[in-house]
């Protein structure tokens, strides 16, 4: 009796020569940047500089916007064209006559040194024009921002 036991085991994998076939990535890719592009929310940003107050709450709808920016010296622009006080109302309630949707949005990008007043002005004359006002922050950390304590305690 023969107690060898050998078995023959043949490798059956050969090497493929050539290119590996790119077209199956590529599409990937494609579908994933159209999802991206499709799925993100794109804010229309003024170009005049401000420097915004920090806060840590976000949000962004995804509705018709219109930017009025206000600077240090409380000149105002809307979507980047300056603005008078007076022409600025007028431009609100055009755009309130003009829209067709129940109320738009207003983004109010003010400078932290800008004075409160014409803020809450502007917001006033939003909401007589039956448009939606927001005040445009920078986000940050909760760690940078005061607590509620300390400000108490200056006060």
């Amino acid at each position: 009796m023969n107690n060898k036991s050998i078995v023959d085991i043949q490798n059956s994998v050969s090497l493929i020569k050539g290119r590996p076939d790119l077209t199956p990535m590529v599409d990937v890719l494609f579908l994933l940047l159209i999802f991206f592009m499709l799925s993100s929310s794109f804010v229309q940003v003024s170009g005049v500089e401000v420097d915004l107050p920090e806060t840590s709450v976000r949000g962004t709808r995804g509705v018709k916007k219109f930017i009025i920016t206000v600077d240090k010296q409380s000149k105002l622009w809307f979507n980047d064209f300056p603005q008078t006080f007076e022409s600025l109302k007028e431009e609100l309630q055009r755009v309130s006559s003009d829209s067709l949707k129940i109320s738009d949005t207003i983004v109010i990008r003010a400078d932290k040194d800008a004075s409160f007043g014409i803020v809450a002005t502007i917001m006033a004359v939003a909401e007589e024009a039956n448009l939606n006002a927001f005040i445009a922050i920078n986000s940050v950390d909760d760690a940078a921002l005061p607590k509620l304590e300390d400000i108490e305690d200056n006060e």
